[in-house]
């Protein structure tokens, strides 16, 4: 008994630590890694996923992706990098929609169809949790 015991509260705290490390995750911006670009700062990104600005700097037209909005990831990205909640972003792109000046981001389901959706083609950027970040992409912007 008292080794079940000892056994469920190992496992109990490995689940809180793996809980504190994804809930202290940050976000990267990432971008496929032919496109040549070393970074952007938090204003390229802003103007990119706000729709005013269309290209990379010195580089191909961009398209963007967005996470689905039961991410986590999604609401920390638009709060810490574009400061504007889910509800603005949505509004935001009713807007542009409306009087045509834009179309909203496609929405994917996880990272993983994120990094594969950036890596396809050239000009494509995406956000994901910094903590499934692998070499397949350049990060491009690191969110704390």
């Amino acid at each position: 008994m008292l080794n079940i015991l000892k056994i469920s509260a190992a496992f109990i705290t490995v689940l809180l630590t793996c809980q504190v490390a994804s809930a202290n995750a940050g976000v990267a911006v990432i971008g496929n890694p032919k496109d040549g670009i070393a970074a952007l700062t938090e204003k390229q990104v802003k103007d990119i996923y706000l729709g005013k600005s269309g290209r990379l700097p010195g580089g191909p037209a961009v398209k963007i992706v967005d996470l689905g909005d039961d991410s986590a990831v999604k609401v920390e990205f638009y709060n810490k990098v574009i400061g504007k909640n889910l509800s603005q972003i949505k509004a935001h792109w009713a807007k542009q929609v409306f009087t045509g000046k834009g179309t909203s981001p496609a929405s994917l389901e996880d990272d993983n169809a994120v990094k594969k959706w950036v890596t396809a083609k050239p000009g494509r950027i995406g956000y994901i949790s910094d903590i499934s970040v692998e070499d397949t992409v350049k990060v491009l912007l690191q969110v704390p």
